[in-house]
């Protein structure tokens, strides 16, 4: 049995593919590629197939990456090729590594967040809410709605004017304990100033409690 971390990116059209999606077109996937993978013992056995942190709905991911078990030896760098014949569009696996780090190490996701618009209009009204002692926005638990203050999460961005808006870089909490999702940047510009610019929103890759990548 061997431990296979395959790590892909999630674009396009496919940002809209919810999780359970994904899996589906995942698992077709890896069947129709033919490599040896190890399925779950019991009455319905499926492809053993686990992910690091899963993405919301509507967000572009360029180093996601999900754990596989092979029953037999392939070489990695035959993997991500042969199961991409059968991914869609907007999905597509970059490499196969063996696993160093564990899922539950993760600490942070690094993010981008693209607000359409003027550039030093956007750099004024942002810096106009992270004046405010408090940055409150309503956010979704399992236990509930709650308010939450996202400027000691967000307060640090930096930001890069671009021709038609301002690109954020991000670095969230995002692990096991709980995440930070940069949409709440938006819910936050709505509800503080009444604004609605249009956004963009790609997780760079997964970081540990050091900040290095996850291996």
């Amino acid at each position: 049995m061997k431990n296979v971390r395959i790590w892909f990116e999630k674009k396009g059209a496919a940002r809209y593919i919810s999780h359970l999606d994904l899996t589906r077109n995942m698992a077709r996937g890896l069947k129709l590629s033919g490599l040896p993978v190890w399925y779950t013992e019991g009455f319905n056995p499926r492809i053993y197939m686990t992910y690091a942190m899963p993405l919301s709905l509507g967000v572009c991911g360029e180093r996601e990456c999900m754990d596989i078990r092979l029953t037999e030896d392939v070489p990695l760098e035959d993997i991500a090729p042969r199961l991409n014949a059968h991914l869609p569009a907007g999905l597509q696996a970059l490499e196969a590594t063996e696993p160093v780090d564990k899922f539950e190490d993760i600490q942070y996701g690094e993010y981008q967040l693209f607000l359409e618009g003027d550039p030093a209009v956007l750099e004024e009204q942002l810096h106009t809410l992270f004046q405010r002692e408090e940055v409150l926005v309503l956010k979704h638990t399992k236990k509930g709605d709650k308010e939450f203050d996202i400027k000691p999460d967000f307060q640090n961005a930096q930001l890069h004017p671009q021709e038609d808006g301002m690109l954020l870089e991000l670095r969230l909490p995002c692990s096991v304990n709980g995440s930070t999702n940069p949409a709440l940047l938006q819910e936050a510009l709505k509800r503080h100033l009444g604004l609605e610019p249009y956004g963009a929103i790609t997780r760079k890759c997964l970081l540990l409690q050091d900040f290095s990548p996850l291996r």
